[in-house]
Order: structure tokens, then C-alpha cells, then sequence
């Protein structure tokens, strides 16, 4: 439970919701805008996942994620979303270089299995990072 993972939404609900059904599985960190989460990222990392809204008022989670690889290209990016846009994903997608892009309501099996495959991709990265 070392990795940390970071929660993005601008919905306190969505991430009270996050750190009742996580937090004994997951070491979780929750910021309610981007730009408390670039803050994180910059004190408080390094993350092994980030998971975004993708509509947020100001900052958008696209603009968000493309902040943060530049802070932390390491860490794994995922993207949510509660329409289910097609340009918006391909933009996030080419853009923000996300690992996966869900929609909202998101079922906890699905969501379990990208969290998952997110730490998987993040050792990967790390592994090779430490190799070269």
C-alpha cells in the first residue's frame, strides 16, 4: 500500500465516495480542483495514479493532466468522465496521454481493474526507469 494515488474531482461527494470504498485497499490522496492537485504533485509526490474529472470549473481534467506529465511523467493517468464525449475522450487521449478514460457512473469492477492495471503500469515504469 506504498503507491499513492490521487483523486481529482470538483465534487466533494464523488471523492468522500472515493475515500469510504478505498481507503483500507489504497494509500488515496483527494484535491477538488487542478490546481490543488498540481500542488500535490509537487509536494506531496510522487503518485503512481492520477484519476481526474474531466469537466472541472476553471481547469479541466485534459489541461490537468497535461500539467502533470510535465511535473511527474511517471505517473499513470486516468481520465473520467461524465459524458461520454467522444471528441473530448480522443483529446484527453492525445493530449493529456491518459492510460484509460472511463464514464461515469463508473462500476466498481471496472473501476477496480483500472486502478489495478494503473499500479501494474506504474511499476512497469518505474522498473525500467531504475534499469536504465
Amino acid at each position: 500500500m506504498s503507491e499513492k494515488i490521487l483523486f481529482v474531482d470538483d465534487d466533494p461527494n464523488i471523492l468522500a465516495a472515493y475515500q469510504r470504498q478505498l481507503r483500507r485497499r489504497l494509500n488515496i490522496e483527494v484535491a477538488p480542483d487542478a490546481e490543488a492537485a498540481l500542488k500535490l504533485l509537487r509536494t506531496n509526490g510522487p503518485y503512481a495514479i492520477i484519476v481526474t474529472d474531466l469537466r472541472m470549473p476553471r481547469t479541466d481534467g485534459i489541461q490537468l493532466l497535461m500539467k502533470a506529465r510535465e511535473i511527474a511523467p511517471q505517473t499513470v493517468r486516468i481520465m473520467l468522465s461524465g459524458s461520454p464525449d467522444q471528441r473530448a475522450a480522443i483529446e484527453a487521449i492525445n493530449e493529456g496521454n491518459i492510460f484509460r478514460f472511463l464514464t461515469k457512473p463508473c462500476l466498481p469492477d471496472a473501476f477496480a481493474r483500472a486502478i489495478e492495471a494503473g499500479l501494474e503500469q506504474y511499476k512497469l515504469v518505474m522498473a525500467e526507469r531504475e534499469l536504465l
